[in-house]
């Protein structure tokens, strides 16, 4: 007979079936998961000294969460260990965790004399500058049930299944998505982090020595998930799998992008007929050291998480950021580019 049903236990929640027996199932409703920002906001601002002006800012930040929203708890991606904190489990940084941010604006009204066509005097510049710290990205394997729970079959919300992570985090971060890492996307590799596959021998299952000894040391059902998944490093930071009837113990959002740097810069000229009317002609340069700002490897806050069990392709960043959110606006992370301008005031 049913805990919910007349005559019934009731359940560790509805003792002796005093409450509601007519109802099998109840479904509460709630906001079970909690988020935390914290930061500094410092700003200095400079006013028409000869002719300069300008505006800096910086925010030092940290946002953390059981999930980071958006409308959705899709990124839940560390199962939940039954026996363990929820909350330790799934708070950590969230997507849109940017610890650093530095802005930079400044209007230069260049000192002019009087001179042959207006051509010593109305010159301008005008700059932005923009320096932040790296988005976190992380993982969920959706292959392999090393716990056991099957949640990777999960229809309604797969939160799939951690690896073990040893290391600095830092050493991960996505350089290796545009080199010629694991051949590199540019001469038709997968790019991403070294990868070592599986596969070798009971004693050295792949052929990175750093892996097979954390392997080992878990015992041997790690050194069979390592054999049949292979695993990634960067000098002495590995990732491996879980050993087979464990939860891997890399927390969400563990790692992060290399940041985004951009420096635009404008010039312009005037020119005063009469008193009404003036001409201005600016000529405007965007990303003007063509540094190249490569997308965070999760597609940036809200994107898609990577499963590790495909091999190589890891951490891979191909794309710009305007390129892989399909919105190719200029000082979005292209490409230098150049554009001219005229602007009529009377």
């Amino acid at each position: 007979m049913g805990a919910g049903a007349p005559g019934g236990s009731g359940g560790p929640f509805n003792p002796n079936n005093k409450c509601l027996s007519y109802l099998s199932y109840i479904t509460l409703v709630n906001n079970a998961y909690n988020s935390n920002y914290n930061g500094m906001q410092a700003t200095l601002t400079g006013r028409n000294y000869r002719g300069f002006s300008f505006t800096a800012g910086y925010t030092y930040s940290h946002a953390l969460g059981d999930a980071s929203g958006q409308g959705t708890g899709g990124n839940f991606n560390p199962p939940e260990n039954s026996y363990g904190s929820v909350r330790q489990q799934l708070y950590a940084n969230t997507d849109f965790d940017i610890r650093h941010r530095f802005t930079l604006s400044l209007n230069y009204a260049i000192p002019g004399r009087k001179g042959f066509g207006q051509m010593f005097e109305g010159w301008g510049i005008n700059s932005i500058v923009m320096i932040q710290s790296g988005l976190p990205w992380g993982l969920a394997d959706l292959t392999d049930d090393f716990s056991g729970t099957n949640e990777i079959a999960n229809s309604t919300q797969a939160l799939g299944e951690q690896w073990n992570f040893f290391g600095n985090p830092s050493d991960f971060t996505p350089v290796h998505g545009w080199t010629e890492t694991n051949g590199g996307v540019l001469s038709g590799g997968t790019g991403g982090l070294p990868f070592f596959p599986g596969g070798g021998t009971a004693s050295s299952p792949t052929s990175n020595a750093t892996c097979n000894a954390k392997a080992a040391a878990l015992g041997p059902l790690a050194v069979a998930s390592l054999f049949n998944l292979g695993c990634f490093a960067v000098g002495n930071s590995v990732l491996i799998p879980a050993a087979y009837g464990s939860y891997g113990s890399t927390p969400q959002n563990l790692w992060r992008d290399g940041g985004f740097k951009n420096w635009d810069l404008s010039v312009t000229k005037e020119f005063k007929f009469k008193e009404r009317f003036v001409a201005e002609f600016r000529v405007e340069f965007f990303n003007i050291l063509n540094h190249p700002d490569f997308s965070n490897p999760s597609g940036g806050p809200g994107g898609a998480i990577f499963d590790p069990s495909g091999g190589a392709g890891l951490g891979i960043a191909p794309l710009t950021p305007d390129t892989y959110s399909s919105n190719p606006q200029l000082g979005s992370g292209g490409p230098r580019a150049m554009q001219l301008g005229l602007k009529l005031s009377f």
